[in-house]
């Protein structure tokens, strides 16, 4: 389950497509043939969390049937912004906030990360996912090479770039506790990042909660913020900064 954003940015690669098409034979791509069959697969790229009955069956038969199994964006990686309210409230809970009724047309879970459900190779996180790192990723696994990406933070690009730091000027952003490999585009843009890409190497949340305060957040709506698009990963916030508490203090 998700918005198709990360195949759409796979279809973007143009070129660098075109050259990888003389070298594989994609079998299953409905969003960019007619043409497709769910056979096997020597790597299968998966889009979407696990959000639903049908979604885990599928994804489990993919698996049995791939050599290599690879999540590609946040929702995939993570379970993404649908994830983000699992541990404060219940499927029914969710359902009702929704749609108005907990019963739907086809059976619905709390959505999931693929690596909740079945082993995962390698993560290329991001919303959508960086069509560069796509590309690096299928040229290293085409080769026989493990992909690897330094877990840095997003502020290691941003001094790439040259940008001033947008925590200075009172703009909310989660560089220091996020995952690079983006290009850092949205603090280039004077927009805070919005954690899209998920950790990066020990994110210290209890310091980035306490500068977003300095931001003008309050720590509840700090805590909301970083958890937008992790996930199952809004644990380690939980573990470091601890139950987020609604305005009454319960």
């Amino acid at each position: 389950t998700g918005c198709s954003g990360c195949q759409c940015e796979i279809l973007n690669c143009e070129e660098a497509l075109q050259k990888l098409l003389e070298k594989v034979e994609i079998v299953y791509f409905p969003l960019a043939q007619d043409e497709n069959a769910f056979s096997e697969f020597d790597i299968l790229f998966v889009e979407g969390s696990v959000t639903s009955q049908e979604d885990e069956e599928k994804v489990k038969e993919g698996r049995e049937r791939a050599k290599l199994l690879v999540a590609i964006g946040s929702c995939a990686c993570y379970g993404g912004v649908q994830a983000q309210k699992n541990d404060e409230a219940s499927l029914e809970e969710m359902l009702l906030a929704v749609y108005g009724r907990k019963e739907l047309f086809l059976k619905v879970q709390k959505p999931r990360a693929v690596s909740e459900v079945v082993k995962v190779d390698y993560e290329l996180p991001g919303c959508p996912v960086d069509k560069r790192q796509f590309v690096y990723a299928v040229s290293f696994l085409l080769n026989g090479v493990k992909p690897f990406f330094p877990k840095i933070p997003v502020c290691h690009e941003c001094k790439l770039s040259e940008n001033e730091c947008l925590t200075l000027r009172g703009i909310p952003c989660q560089g220091p506790v996020t995952l690079a490999g983006c290009g850092a585009p949205c603090p280039s843009a004077g927009v805070g990042c919005q954690g899209c890409r998920g950790n990066c190497d020990a994110p210290n949340f209890a310091e980035m909660v306490e500068v977003l305060q300095k931001n003008g957040l309050s720590k509840q709506d700090a805590i909301k913020f970083l958890k937008v698009f992790r996930g199952y990963q809004s644990k380690e916030i939980t573990k470091q900064v601890g139950e987020m508490k609604d305005e009454k203090g319960t």
